[in-house]
């Protein structure tokens, strides 16, 4: 008998289902890839904004709740500022004890949030690079006058609090002995601008002084 081949329909066929299988394939690894790319993201957000609120709430419990003008230099009392610069829509100021004295306080303190995205897309944009370090900021800072001379200018006297750079909406509130800090942070995986990685965690810092 003669060999028998495969006829050209059976080719067919069999390439076709060739074919799915490495589609599917491709789907399936795209797919878990996207997955762990997406949880390694959130936990690296996670983990940024908690360290934030963790960084401000050992600082900030130690804060004056009232103000007292007969000092130097004067103490003011735990408040929140909207809109106190360019680029920050909200800042936390306070001031902490030197010693145990209750006469003796630092200078003032500033929790400034910093926003860049005005346009919220998450990336930096024309006109939006507004202390010019070539970077999307989207952060919190810790502005104070150490050495008293006026300004902030001088070198530790603004640092980033943690490492997170991915904040787009930053919430102070304060009632009573209570602030309540609540940082969203949102976070495009790498060549992606479309669902990004979001999370919010607030905090409640109890005022002590």
């Amino acid at each position: 008998m003669g060999a028998k081949g495969f006829t050209l329909v059976e080719l067919v066929i069999s390439m076709a289902i060739l074919t799915i299988i490495s589609v599917l394939g491709v789907v399936a690894l795209r797919t878990s890839t996207t997955s762990v790319a997406t949880a390694e993201s959130k936990a690296d957000v996670q983990d940024n904004i908690r360290d934030a609120l963790a960084s401000m709430a050992r600082e900030l419990q130690m804060a004056s709740k009232t103000a007292d003008d007969s000092l130097t230099p004067p103490l003011v009392e735990v408040a929140v500022n909207a809109n106190p610069a360019l680029g920050s829509p909200a800042e936390l100021v306070f001031q902490t004890p030197l010693n145990g004295s209750g006469r003796s306080w630092s200078q003032v303190i500033r929790y400034r949030h910093i926003n860049e995205d005005a346009n919220e897309n998450g990336r930096l944009d024309e006109g939006e690079d507004l202390d010019g370090d070539g970077v999307l900021s989207r952060r919190i800072l810790r502005i104070q006058d150490r050495n008293g001379d006026g300004d902030t200018t001088d070198d530790g006297e603004q640092m980033p609090v943690g490492g997170a750079n991915d904040l787009n909406n930053v919430q102070f509130v304060r009632v009573g002995d209570i602030v309540t800090i609540t940082l969203t942070a949102e976070k495009f995986l790498s060549g992606r601008r479309s669902d990004p990685v979001r999370l919010t965690v607030s905090s409640d810092v109890y005022l002590q002084n």
